[in-house]
């Protein structure tokens, strides 16, 4: 009996814990669809939505006529402020946004020339300056990356053929050359005046001593003039001799170079001493000039681009920006000639490449005031650099 009335009660215990089970269900159920309705009710009151997660920017609404690279007319996605390039991007970031456009920070890469060697080899008149043709540009077509340019736009003059598909004059004007020549010579003079001078300078005399052998060595086949370009392969050879052996510390390697300098002034000065050694009619840029010194003063222009220029200074520093990125651009294509060993290599010359145009791009931005792209420009020749001497430094 006790048994059965204990299974009773807990029987009837169920059966109310059930039903205040079912009794409540709806009161939850009712508190559930309030706070729904209440959140609603919040989210609609007032003007303001909540911020868009930071993804990926969101599909563009409208599109801008442009420019494929070939020349024919595309539609490209325009960006809206909301998926604006940089906005979550560092600077030096390379980062591909919605639509396939590649930025690098905030500028997208398809500010530099895919085909630097055919812009520079373009005669259209540049600044609004007149055409032949009545005042509208001629038209000129893009030369092939796989066939150096053998004729002038005219086809009637045959064009100087030098640094891999560029004459030299495109590559550096001669008034750079001749700037740079009496830049290094002002140098030379105060850094081997004594002994001491020579002690704490010397480590910046290899670099400066290959620049002149190099420029030396294209005043030869440059096709403007200079005053001492019939001397130029005894300027470039007593560059070379500055170079023959490490410079040691002390009054004997001071006194040779002083008296190889001496003599290169003298011939800068159209007096050539004449008891010079004819130089070797088969020299070649990497026997002139060793890689790791051309390499050294390319490192300088590129540290001097960096530093010396900021936003502010930017307009004031326009020659100086010329000067150094033509001597970067100019020193670039001469080591991927083939006497250095490493060219033809498409990895090594793609590298060369890209520093040349990075230096073009530097001029470009410095005559046109954008200091955006200025940078940019800049920090291609690092990414550049900084891959190439991983690939090859070490082999």
């Amino acid at each position: 009996m006790s048994c059965s009335n204990e299974i009773q009660t807990n029987s009837g215990l169920f059966r109310h814990d059930l039903a205040v089970i079912e009794f409540t269900r709806p009161l939850r159920d009712l508190c559930s669809v309030a706070v729904v309705l209440t959140s609603a009710l919040l989210v609609g009151c007032g003007d303001k939505t909540p911020p868009p997660p930071v993804t990926a920017p969101t599909a563009p609404s409208t599109v801008q006529s442009g420019t494929t690279p070939d020349g024919t007319s595309a539609e490209r996605p325009s960006t809206s402020p909301d998926n604006a390039p940089g906005s979550s991007h560092r600077q030096n970031e390379r980062w591909t946004d919605a639509n396939g456009v590649e930025y690098l920070g905030n500028v997208p890469l398809d500010v530099f020339f895919d085909q630097p060697y055919a812009i520079a080899s373009d005669i259209t008149p540049l600044n609004g300056a007149a055409a032949t043709n009545g005042g509208t540009p001629p038209v000129t077509t893009p030369m092939s990356d796989d066939l150096p340019p053998s004729t002038t736009a005219n086809d009637d003059t045959p064009a100087v053929v030098e640094s891999g598909g560029q004459s030299w004059d495109e590559m550096i004007p001669m008034d750079v050359i001749d700037e740079e020549i009496k830049s290094i010579r002002n140098f030379l003079t105060q850094s081997l005046q004594s002994v001491g001078s020579y002690n704490s300078s010397m480590l910046m005399i290899p670099p400066n001593a290959a620049a002149v052998a190099v420029l030396s060595g294209i005043v030869m086949q440059h096709p403007e003039d200079i005053s001492w370009k019939e001397d130029a392969a005894y300027i470039r050879d007593l560059a070379k001799k500055m170079n023959e052996s490490t410079l040691m510390r002390g009054k004997k390697d001071q006194s040779r170079l002083l008296q190889l300098f001496e003599n290169m002034a003298d011939t800068l000065n159209r007096s050539r001493p004449a008891d010079l050694e004819e130089p070797a009619a088969d020299d070649d840029f990497a026997t002139v000039a060793e890689m790791r010194y051309v390499m050294m003063r390319m490192e300088q222009a590129e540290r001097k681009l960096k530093t010396e220029v900021n936003e502010s200074g930017f307009a004031a520093g326009k020659d100086m920006i010329k000067h150094e990125s033509a001597i970067l651009g100019t020193m670039a294509r001469v080591i991927a000639l083939e006497e250095y060993g490493y060219s033809p290599d498409e990895e090594y010359d793609g590298y060369a490449q890209r520093i040349v145009q990075g230096a073009r791009a530097a001029i470009n931005a410095a005559e046109g005031g954008d200091f955006s792209t200025y940078e940019l420009s800049l920090s291609k020749v690092s990414t550049a650099c900084q891959e190439c001497h991983a690939a090859y430094k070490n082999n």
